[in-house]
């Protein structure tokens, strides 16, 4: 599962299937959906924060006193709670714009689902990992000399722990190779706790799977070789909890 810190918990194609007119709703009223995104990303952070530091345990707070927002896992209920929040900013705007009482019935409703599913997450447990791998930029490609052919790949790269867990995948990078060259891959920005990456490659349009055994070393670039690619899984969705919070207690996962 990908961290809290990753990026948005969810993007305009979640909140579509929730709501199936929110593009006409945004576009009509001149309402920018990730700038709702990002306003209800910052308010579920402050939610989790608050939360975090009245009942976690010390591994949920950091040496200054502050939550450790970077270790939350992003659960089912996390992004359902996050997809409401926006839906509920964005039909308050209409309504605040138009006075319309189609748009104040669903902000009310979405507000109501919102706080319904906070109080569920709070009671089911937010999930917390020890060790989190951040999720890690769309790689740099650059060329290599070994043979190819025309062809454009879908690239990704997740950074894997000592344990060998692993982060949520990069954003893809697409890279069009001609004649006689092939994609050489690398992962910038390791954090402290990477022990190397690993990298998934397709041809565009079918989805990104591994190409390496062992855990690649940070710092290192990986080619694909003249054979072309091999079958591997695509990656993960990332970390799973170690543990939940839960109002006054802590659950071990499992």
């Amino acid at each position: 599962m990908a961290l809290l810190t990753d990026g948005p918990v969810a993007e305009v194609a979640d909140l579509q299937a929730y709501d199936s007119s929110i593009l006409d709703t945004a576009r009509n009223e001149g309402i920018g959906l990730d700038k709702k995104i990002e306003v209800a990303q910052r308010k579920l952070e402050l939610e989790i924060s608050m939360f975090l530091l009245r009942t976690g345990g010390e591994e949920s707070i950091s040496l200054n006193g502050q939550a450790e927002l970077r270790k939350v896992v992003i659960t089912a209920g996390l992004e359902r709670w996050h997809v409401l929040e926006t839906l509920a900013a964005v039909y308050c705007d209409a309504y605040n714009s138009q006075l319309n009482d189609r748009y104040l019935g669903r902000w009310k409703e979405y507000a109501r689902l919102a706080d319904q599913t906070a109080e569920m997450v709070r009671e089911v447990g937010v999930g917390v990992v020890r060790d989190p791998l951040p999720r890690p930029e769309a790689p740099q490609v650059t060329a290599s000399g070994a043979p190819g052919a025309d062809v454009t790949y879908a690239i990704q790269v997740a950074w894997r722990s000592a344990s060998s867990a692993s982060s949520a995948a990069s954003p893809v990078a697409l890279y069009s190779a001609t004649e006689g060259i092939q994609p050489a891959v690398s992962a910038e920005g390791a954090p402290a706790n990477a022990a190397g990456w690993d990298v998934y490659v397709s041809v565009a349009g079918s989805l990104p799977v591994k190409q390496n055994l062992g855990a690649i070393p940070v710092g290192s670039t990986w080619t694909m070789p003249g054979t072309g690619l091999v079958p591997g899984l695509p990656a993960g969705s990332g970390q799973s909890p170690d543990y939940y919070v839960r109002r006054s207690r802590v659950l071990p996962r499992g």
